[in-house]
């Protein structure tokens, strides 16, 4: 089971809630992405995260730039190395 501390609960647009485990938060280009993963998943998912305007919860915007993705994971991979 996911740590609420570590909670964040997806909506996948088709009214579907998906929990996702926080791995890391990774700064990259003036912009942030969240690095989490689906319990028990072997692979990552890497989304940006942009602040609403309460700033206390936020937005996860999908990644469509492969060479951003492969950056940020690899910054990732080399922190927790």
């Amino acid at each position: 089971m996911i740590d609420e501390e570590n909670l964040i609960v997806l909506d996948d647009g088709r009214g579907n809630k998906i929990e996702m485990e926080f791995l890391d938060l990774i700064e990259y280009e003036g912009y942030e992405y969240v690095v989490m993963a689906e319990e028990g998943a072997d692979e990552v998912v890497i989304m940006e995260q942009v602040i609403n305007d309460d700033g206390k919860t936020a937005t996860y915007n999908d990644v469509l730039n492969d060479e951003v993705i492969n950056r940020v994971f690899e910054i990732f991979k080399d922190k927790w190395d």
